[in-house]
């Protein structure tokens, strides 16, 4: 097989073997293949995850199968089927939009393959068979542990079906569709807009799509877990179940187990024709856009837009120093024209705000909840879960935005000039991270807490301006990096350690939450709070500030050496 491998097979196979090995690639990390090594990390955890989880679930269903009503029992089913339906949904969803950029040829392959004697469709055929792949891996991956788990569980006394098999299929077949019929409708949107808008309309867009496609599936994940027997009946209402995808395909595997109500036989049926539609256009538009795909790519997209007035002399007024300006535009104008940090960002934004709705859901709906604050209480820890989750989430985002690389070869400009200007450069930085972050983070909700809190508002304000500062001055303490100027190596990191400082810092927060709500009810206790913080961040901005003449900044990152050598010799 390997030496049957290493041999030339004709045209469509090399282009799909070369589709289908480049697939990450990405002219921004120093080490080819490196995103492999990152996926292949994230979904390993996927393993013990649910292990862990189907336990609990085991005990769940052995103590509803004693009840002497069955209904309990299959409503909880059915709300761990359509969790797993959405979770399934979502994951290779999330894939698929982070991808975005893959699903089409882009200019790397137009540039490589255009002076070879290969037909345009032959390049697209060979990239839609290796996207087909890379998904159909993807999603066997992401549900083959919970598909037999899952069937292991159906055998309770109130299982209509126990059949092991019949749960094995019912459950693989509509999570597999499920997952196909998102991907093939998100290449279907970006053939859609390919087709139907001007080049320079597409190229501001389907930025855009893309980031909200991200968010919307980030949101989906976090928000899938909070899927019970109440949220089931609601979504089961014909009123709601015709316009939700994932219900559409619970209904399938309703039909698949042998359910007898007639509710399901419908969904279902929409379900195989919305996989069906979203097949046949994800298809259609690789047939009739390669043309117009082409051209776009090469020619571009147009003209540059004009730089407004307002704008300049707004900036010369808040930034006078030269180095600090010019930093901040390139940064400003780096996230306003680079679609991939868009999307990064619109990610990191995106969990948040499903963060953000989990902890409301789970202060309204927890029963435990009122045991811990007060029914006056509730708003007042609603807005601090929330500007917690925002100020360490986003921070944590720019942070990792920053380490992307915008265009790597043209970091010299910033080497050969780095002595002279590096200290106005990296004081650049911190304005333009609280330029952005305050504004979205405290004073956007602002004018909803002092109607709905009062001068408690005031207090919490003061609390997270301070707070915020103290936690950016610990994030970029040792930052060695100017944004977007070093080249980025994923996978440094081993994904478990990353999942468990999540999980540290996710237990962490009704702890703070708690703290925070009970410390703002003392206007006292609250000034005292605030006087402390800012002396903190004052002694640590300043320790910073003195590490910035002798911090040398880093633009060429590499992996870990497997030997670490005392560097002995070094004079």
């Amino acid at each position: 097989m390997k030496q049957w491998l290493a041999e030339t097979h004709g045209p469509n196979f090399e282009l799909f073997r070369h589709f289908l090995v480049r697939f990450f690639d990405s002219d921004l990390v120093t080490t080819p293949g490196q995103w492999t090594k990152v996926l292949i990390g994230a979904f390993s955890l996927l393993i013990p995850v649910f292990l862990m989880v189907f336990p609990s679930l085991a005990h769940k269903y052995a103590y509803l199968s004693s009840l002497a009503s069955p209904e309990p029992y299959r409503h909880a089913m059915r709300a761990d089927e359509l969790w797993q339906i959405t979770l399934a949904m979502s994951v290779v969803g999330l894939l698929a939009a982070v991808e975005w950029h893959a699903l089409f040829p882009g200019i790397r392959d137009y540039l490589s393959l255009g002076t070879l004697p290969v037909r345009p469709r032959q390049i697209f055929l060979a990239k839609f068979l290796a996207l087909f792949a890379l998904i159909s891996a993807a999603i066997a991956v992401v549900n083959a542990t919970p598909t037999l788990a899952f069937a292991g569980l159906a055998h309770g006394r109130w299982e209509p079906n126990p059949s092991f098999a019949a749960h094995l299929m019912a459950h693989g077949a509509a999570c597999a569709l499920a997952s196909y019929f998102l991907c093939f409708a998100l290449t279907a949107c970006q053939g859609i807009l390919l087709n139907v808008l001007p080049p320079r309309l597409f190229a501001l867009v389907t930025g855009y799509v893309q980031g909200l496609a991200i968010t919307l599936m980030l949101v989906l994940i976090v928000l899938s877990v909070s899927i019970d027997s109440t949220v089931e009946m609601s979504v089961l209402r014909p009123e709601l179940s015709k316009w939700l995808p994932p219900v559409w395909f619970l209904g399938l595997y309703q039909t698949l187990l042998g359910n007898p109500e007639p509710r399901f036989r419908p969904l279902a049926a929409r379900a195989l024709i919305g996989l069906g539609v979203a097949a046949g256009l994800a298809l259609l538009s690789y047939l009739v856009s390669y043309q117009r795909h082409r051209r776009l790519f090469v020619e571009g997209t147009g003209a540059r837009r004009r730089e407004g007035k307002l704008g300049r002399r707004l900036l010369d007024f808040t930034i006078p120093n030269p180095r600090q300006q010019a930093v901040f535009v390139f940064m400003a104008r780096t996230l306003a024209r680079s679609a991939q940090h868009r999307m990064v960002l619109m990610g990191y934004l995106g969990f948040c705000l499903a963060m953000v709705l989990s902890g409301i859901v789970g202060l309204r709906e927890t029963p435990g909840a009122p045991r811990i604050f007060k029914p006056n209480q509730l708003v007042m820890a609603s807005f601090v879960n929330a500007h917690l989750v925002l100020l360490i989430g986003l921070l944590i985002g720019l942070r990792h935005l920053f380490s992307i690389p915008a265009e790597l070869r043209a970091n010299w400009i910033f080497r050969i000039t780095e002595r002279e200007g590096r200290s106005q450069w990296l004081r650049a930085i911190d304005r333009f991270v609280l330029f952005w972050l305050v504004p979205v983070i405290l004073l956007v909700p602002l004018p909803l807490e002092i109607v709905l809190l009062g001068a408690r508002a005031a207090g919490e304000l003061m609390v997270f301006a301070v707070g915020g500062l103290l936690v950016y001055e610990r994030l970029f303490f040792e930052a060695e990096k100017l944004p977007f100027t070093c080249s980025y190596l994923p996978g440094k990191r081993p994904a478990w350690t990353i999942v468990l400082a999540f999980i540290g810092v996710v237990s962490l927060l009704p702890v703070a939450n708690l703290m925070l709500v009970s410390l703002l009810e003392s206007r006292i206790t609250a000034l005292l709070f605030v006087a402390l913080l800012v002396v903190t961040w004052t002694w640590i901005h300043r320790l910073r500030e003195l590490s910035w003449a002798e911090l040398p900044l880093m633009y060429e990152e590499a992996p870990e050496p497997a030997v670490r050598t005392l560097n002995l010799s070094a004079r």
